[in-house]
């Protein structure tokens, strides 16, 4: 009789650790690069828990480098890569399924700053300004506002790589550029060190696709539920930032580590006008890229931003959400 009670025992446990096992879901792998208020509707979604309320457990992989990011995505190591227009693109021209399924950020979300004696955007002429890497976001959107400002960049304007964010900021309080591009909060902290904002970009009347949220085709296909239910996430957390300040706050203080409340207060004040609901991204904003990349790249000569993007995950959802307003 023991040794049967026994038996029955250690079966019944091993199936309870089935079930457990099985209904434990693999995290949802979402790639993010350096730390940036563009990343403001991730950082909200995890920790205001609307990834876990739609059942969803997502994990963040920081990643540095478009890339690296997609090597990752197209590898399977990370579902989603939250990552500015261009590596999508360029990844399709190499033959990668990777398609855009929502856009975060819709505007060029970065600030020229200058150093003293730089008052407008003329005085750039000649000058030396600093960016990330050649390629990135920083590039594109420094070209995009030189053209529009009637500047050539690299004959006109001396364009410089400083790597990171931050590294551009240290370039400028060394004195080795005269201007650079940065985001926020690094451009208030700029700010407040003395430096000048000759302009921010948002206001400058630029089409460029900044953040987009990408995935595979083939991960669609296979996931198209859980997708809806992500993007459901970030929705309610773009209206949690829009809504509630004060938590909006606290969540770039611990991803930013900061505490300084002007900081936090521009940085607040910058990101909430800047995330839509819902979050389609910019067909108008796919072109400004396609056309940076076609320098060198022949086949973004032809190709059509509608091919790049599938907005039948957001259009679904917004079906799906009497309170969605429609696109």
């Amino acid at each position: 009789m023991m040794q049967r009670a026994l038996f029955v025992f250690v079966h019944a446990c091993a199936f309870v650790m089935v079930l457990c096992s099985a209904s434990v879901a693999e995290p949802l792998r979402i790639a993010v690069g350096a730390a940036s208020i563009a990343t403001l509707p991730t950082w909200v979604a995890q920790d205001g828990g609307y990834f876990m309320r739609e059942g969803v457990p997502v994990e963040q992989i920081y990643i540095r480098g478009g890339p690296q990011t997609f090597s990752a995505l197209i590898g399977g190591d990370v579902h989603i890569v939250q990552v500015y227009s261009a590596p999508v693109l360029s990844a399709r021209f190499t033959g990668a399924d990777a398609v855009i399924i929502a856009g975060l950020v819709n505007q060029p979300v970065f600030s020229i700053v200058s150093t003293a004696g730089i008052n407008k955007t003329e005085d750039l002429r000649g000058k030396r300004i600093g960016i990330t890497t050649f390629g990135s976001a920083t590039d594109l959107a420094l070209r995009l506002a030189l053209k529009k400002w009637g500047l050539k960049a690299d004959t006109e304007v001396n364009l410089l790589q400083m790597r990171g964010v931050p590294e551009i900021l240290g370039a400028l309080q060394a004195k080795a550029i005269d201007a650079g591009i940065l985001s926020p909060p690094t451009n208030m902290v700029a700010i407040k060190a003395g430096f000048k904002e000759l302009s921010y970009l948002p206001q400058a009347g630029i089409s460029f696709q900044h953040t987009t949220l990408a995935t595979t085709r083939r991960y669609i296909e296979r996931n198209r539920a859980t997708l809806v239910k992500v993007l459901r996430a970030y929705v309610v957390a773009i209206e949690r930032i829009k809504a509630d300040k004060a938590f909006t706050m606290k969540t770039i203080s611990k991803y930013m580590r900061t505490t300084d409340s002007d900081v936090l207060e521009y940085s607040y004040n910058a990101a909430a006008p800047l995330f839509r609901v819902p979050p389609y991204p910019t067909l108008e904003g796919i072109q400004s890229t396609l056309d940076f990349l076609a320098e060198k790249e022949p086949k973004a000569k032809q190709a059509q931003p509608k091919d790049f993007v599938d907005n039948s995950l957001l259009d679904e959802l917004v079906k799906l959400s009497a309170d969605i307003p429609k696109k």
